[in-house]
């Protein structure tokens, strides 16, 4: 893969970046001033070289590859990592990992927002949240990572994608994951883990259906969609309502859900 990833052009990068932005194609062509043919051919070499088949996929790949790189940050704005875990519970590389990038955190058994006194952004991480957990980060206003210590099955995702998680990370993948994890939901990404159950055969999905699946799984709501494919917003209710039939869906968690198990968006 690393020999691959060497081959991209600068303006391979470029669309790179700006997939990753969630800008559409006709947004891309429009910023580079190429047109839209252009972009897609840029598209699907990337999309060969990095042995990915859409956009999210592509997306995952170069976050974990470190191709996106964030903007630099004064000391003073960075966000302050709170992790959640009770005692027994196995922090060590949790810890670990924040401490080997410089991270400051503090790490409680209780989440008490009337405890803390730091005045700028905070990320909160839940190691095996219980239910109660999910109502006090609601006070602290801030992102949500959850970190489960075992594989559980699909009831975990729903329910952290249904309070707003950011991110899901399995708890082997935190040496190498955590930090970038934390970097991206800083800036607006959802990245959340599947579980990846068999499930028989995916379904087909069209290239547009493929977008708004990759919309979601962004977090945008339906207007955030619609501009930035450049389409009506009755356009993309319409395809997302095809799509969930497809998945088996009654709303966006729980299409998004079904995605993963099906290895249609990646883990």
């Amino acid at each position: 893969m690393a020999d691959s990833v060497g081959t991209l052009s600068e303006r391979e990068l470029t669309v790179l970046s700006l997939i990753g932005a969630g800008s559409s194609v006709k947004h891309i062509a429009a910023q580079l001033g190429i047109s839209a043919s252009t972009v897609e051919g840029h598209k699907r070499r990337l999309y060969q070289k990095l042995g990915v088949t859409h956009q999210s996929q592509a997306v995952s790949q170069a976050i974990t590859l470190g191709l996106f790189k964030t903007p630099p940050k004064d000391r003073d704005e960075t966000e302050m990592v709170v992790v959640h875990a009770r005692p027994g519970a196995p922090v060590d590389r949790v810890t670990q990992a924040l401490l080997g990038h410089g991270r400051p955190f503090v790490l409680t058994p209780e989440l008490d927002p009337a405890l803390w006194r730091w005045r700028g952004r905070f990320i909160t991480v839940l190691m095996d949240p219980a239910p109660h957990d999910w109502l006090a980060t609601t006070k602290l206003r801030a992102p949500v990572v959850v970190i489960p210590s075992v594989r559980p099955g699909d009831g975990l995702v729903q329910e952290a994608m249904r309070y707003g998680a950011r991110a899901l990370v399995w708890l082997e993948d935190v040496p190498d994951l955590l930090c970038t994890t934390l970097a991206m939901v800083a800036h607006g990404y959802v990245i959340m883990a599947g579980t990846r159950l068999p499930a028989g055969p995916s379904p087909e999905l069209s290239a547009r259906e493929r977008d708004i699946l990759d919309s979601i799984a962004t977090g945008h709501t339906l207007q955030q969609t619609a501009r930035s494919l450049g389409i009506s917003v009755k356009t993309v209710e319409n395809t997302q309502g095809r799509l969930f039939r497809k998945l088996g869906a009654r709303n966006r968690p729980e299409a998004l859900t079904n995605a993963y198990r099906q290895g249609l968006v990646p883990g």
